[in-house]
């Protein structure tokens, strides 16, 4: 029930609120209201108030401490020209970067074909189906902030890198067709693996290319030094590969901006909570009076003197041999639409009365005085009593 307003025994309203009377009166609003604006700001403080986030892991366009804008940038400075692409590198491209393998079956099938054609794949994701076994983790009793010396390298082009800081990694297993480098008893930080015409270089670690770590120890040196040997080597970052059955994003909602999605969320949040403010319940609930209840008959009565006044019989008797058929078909099991030459039949030969009279009943034909509409009327209880309650289904 809704709260309404009521009489009392002393001649005065009272309200659907408990007896303090706080919830209904301007402070009990009041308080409501300040109570909306301090979880909108909580809101907005557990979705905005944390540090804002450029880009992903690895984004090459990121200039967040785990992006990799300034690879980019240090590979550009170094005369290298860099694309980003969510597909497979072409003819066109030297090295190929893929720093997460988060590639299709047929994307890595392209791949390999692409390094046998004489490409250079540089892939620094241990979990990658390109790196060999990895064989231990840079990780010691969980400190990651170590540096890896170069010890023995076979690989040329690295000469005078002598130490790394390449955060969480791996060293993997060395071959013997394979060259490598920051390599002791236990595996090898660097592997390059002879594959057709071209090269795969495995690296332990992605954190190394980072913009966090980039500027540590020799790390840049290495960067350099693995993906733009030379001026004018074409490098191509593979960022976003789709892995099996996934779907990348596209249409309208790709290009809505993170700090837009957060708006949107903000508001959200902000009509959920209105709504339910304005929702919420005023106390307890009053009981209201109920309506006169008016008896069965004493319906039946007034809607028959309303009708009198009508002085129209002939619609009388239309109801009451609808309401007969529609009885007489429920209780012998006949479709409501029965004809009523069918009912007749069926009544006669369950109950045995008249067919004629029961015809006569339920046939609808111009009833003219209130006399007629008397006779009828008897007749149809006549049949009530008799098939109603003396016939079964």
């Amino acid at each position: 029930m809704t709260a309404s307003a009521t009489p009392t025994s002393g001649g005065t309203a009272t309200s659907g609120t408990d007896s303090a009377g706080t919830s209904g009166s301007p402070t009990g609003r009041r308080y409501g209201l300040w109570a909306l604006v301090v979880l909108g700001l909580l809101a907005v403080a557990l979705v905005a108030g944390g540090p804002s986030t450029p880009g992903h892991s690895l984004d090459p366009g990121s200039t967040d401490s785990n992006g990799t804008k300034a690879m980019v940038d240090l590979l550009q400075d170094s005369g290298a020209d860099v694309t980003v692409q969510d597909t497979s590198p072409g003819t066109s491209s030297d090295v190929a970067v893929l720093l997460s393998d988060s590639t299709s079956q047929a994307m890595t099938d392209q791949l390999e074909r692409w390094v046998e054609a004489g490409g250079t794949l540089i892939v620094a994701d241990p979990r990658s189906s390109f790196v060999p076994v990895a064989t231990s983790s840079l990780d010691i009793l969980g400190v990651t902030d170590r540096a890896v010396q170069r010890a023995d390298c076979s690989i040329a082009a690295l000469a005078g890198i002598e130490q790394l800081r390449p955060g969480p990694g791996v060293l993997y297993e060395r071959a013997d067709s394979t060259e490598s480098c920051f390599a002791g008893t236990s595996g090898a930080f660097v592997v390059d693996t002879p594959t057709g015409r071209g090269h795969v270089v495995a690296v332990g670690s992605s954190a190394l290319f980072t913009n966090d770590m980039l500027g540590a120890d020799d790390n840049a040196a290495l960067t350099v030094a693995l993906m733009a040997p030379r001026e004018g080597t074409t490098v191509a970052m593979l960022y976003g590969m789709v892995p099996d059955g996934g779907t990348r994003a596209s249409g309208f909602a790709a290009l809505i901006p993170t700090g837009v999605r957060l708006a949107l969320l903000q508001l959200a949040i902000a009509f959920v909570l209105y709504t339910w403010w304005r929702g919420r319940r005023l106390g307890r609930p009053v009981r209201e009076p109920q309506l006169v209840q008016i008896g069965g008959s004493e319906l039946v009565g007034a809607v028959g003197n309303l009708m009198q006044q009508t002085h129209d019989p002939d619609r009388a008797a239309r109801l009451l041999r609808a309401d007969l058929r529609r009885r007489l078909a429920e209780r012998l099991g006949l479709p409501p639409d029965s004809n009523p030459d069918v009912i007749a039949e069926v009544t006669a030969a369950r109950s045995g009365a008249d067919r004629d009279q029961v015809a006569r009943a339920v046939t609808d034909h111009h009833i003219r005085t209130e006399d007629e509409l008397l006779d009828l009327a008897r007749d149809i209880d006549r049949i009530r009593t008799e098939v109603l309650h003396g016939t079964a289904p």
